[in-house]
């Protein structure tokens, strides 16, 4: 790895709002910095463009209103979060998409398959999948009350409750990329993630895994996209958590998360799996040696993080994770971290090293089944 200064750090920057995962499954890191809140040194952090990475969408606003207008990070910041314009920048000319309101969601005229997001977003909130033959009235109702369940734990600046885009659906595979713009302007990819689609899609994000062969397919795709990416954008010193759909070969871009790793500690997943630190290499500003590690790595070996949901049809006020019993479906587990799943979404998340088949049988999980009645000593 590349020289240090010994007096730069890498900033963490943190609201009271992010959800529990990255600060949990974070490596130990002497130059590693978190900074709660509105921090007053953050507009000063940032105007000297100093490495500064947020734990989760809830933070954008603060460090939209710590910048110029006229700072690229800024542009590129509010463009990221919009989802319509993110739309509009890296779409192809065949590709339809369009913005409405939450009142207007069930006279819409679907026509194809397509799906239904809010504008602003995180976690897989609000969003669905219609066609032609869809109920739009169940789907709006479906929609408001998941708002209203997650509303609670994400601002208005995150989630939209009002605005909505259509879009056309894209059919493949889908994946996601950290990674980062070094002080060139050039990317430097830090993990590659396969999302396979669970069973229950109610756990939508359950599941995203590492391993060689999706690695090998997936890289040269991203270092291009990236390439092009910031020939429109360009950043420097900028990480970003990006998902795509790999169709014919190519990787379409779904959404970018700006700013950020893999949210809920996704983007530690590399250091519990292979030892590499991602804000270490975006310190030192180079990428990790990937033709080395993955040398050394199985094609059976899936590197997984599971997201441990709260159950969706149990009363969480009355009903508790049982966890042993979760382990029990592990091969390997090489960390493990619990939250209070009373305040979160999930009750914890692991990072797994199992195969094809385990990884099968895990996408098959219903959390409702791990979770009994709270019972009181008396």
């Amino acid at each position: 790895m590349g020289e240090m200064d010994m007096d730069q750090k890498v900033y963490l920057i943190k609201s009271n709002r992010s959800e529990a995962g990255t600060i949990e499954t974070l490596a130990d890191f002497s130059k590693l910095e978190i900074i709660v809140g509105h921090d007053n040194t953050i507009p000063a952090l940032l105007s000297n463009n100093e490495k500064a990475c947020i734990i989760s969408e809830s933070s954008i606003e603060t460090i939209i209103k710590s910048l110029p207008e006229s700072d690229r990070k800024r542009i590129a910041l509010e463009l990221f979060k919009d989802k319509y314009r993110f739309r509009e920048l890296v779409k192809d000319d065949n590709f339809e998409v369009h913005r409405t309101c939450f009142q207007n969601l069930q006279h819409l005229n679907i026509h194809k398959k397509s799906v239904i997001k809010p504008l602003k977003g995180c976690f897989g909130t609000a969003v669905k999948i219609v066609d032609e033959n869809t109920d739009l009235l169940q789907v709006k109702e479906e929609i408001a009350q998941e708002l209203k369940k997650n509303a609670v734990l994400f601002s208005d600046n995150v989630l939209s409750t009002d605005e909505f885009i259509v879009e056309d659906f894209i059919e493949g595979e889908e994946y996601a990329v950290d990674m980062f713009y070094n002080s060139k302007g050039e990317p430097c990819i830090v993990n590659i993630y396969h999302h396979p689609i669970p069973k229950h899609k109610e756990y939508l994000h359950m599941i995203y895994y590492s391993s060689k062969p999706t690695f090998e397919a997936i890289y040269p795709l991203a270092v291009d996209f990236f390439k092009r990416l910031n020939e429109k954008i360009g950043v420097t010193n900028f990480p970003m958590h990006c998902e795509f759909k790999l169709a014919n070969n190519n990787l379409v871009p779904i959404e970018i998360n700006p700013m950020r790793f893999g949210g809920m500690g996704l983007g530690n997943l590399v250091y519990h799996s292979f030892g590499i630190n991602p804000y270490e290499y975006f310190l030192n500003d180079i990428e990790p040696d990937w033709k080395t590690i993955n040398d050394k790595i199985s094609d059976e070996s899936r590197f997984i993080y599971l997201i441990a949901y709260n159950a969706f049809r149990k009363d969480k006020l009355t009903h508790k994770p049982m966890v042993g019993e979760l382990r029990k479906l592990f091969t390997e587990v090489k960390l493990e971290k619990l939250f209070d799943y009373q305040q979160q979404l999930a009750f914890g998340v692991f990072c797994l090293h199992e195969n094809e088949q385990t990884l099968g049988n895990l996408l098959e999980i219903n959390f409702d089944d791990y979770f009994e009645p709270i019972t009181e000593l008396v």
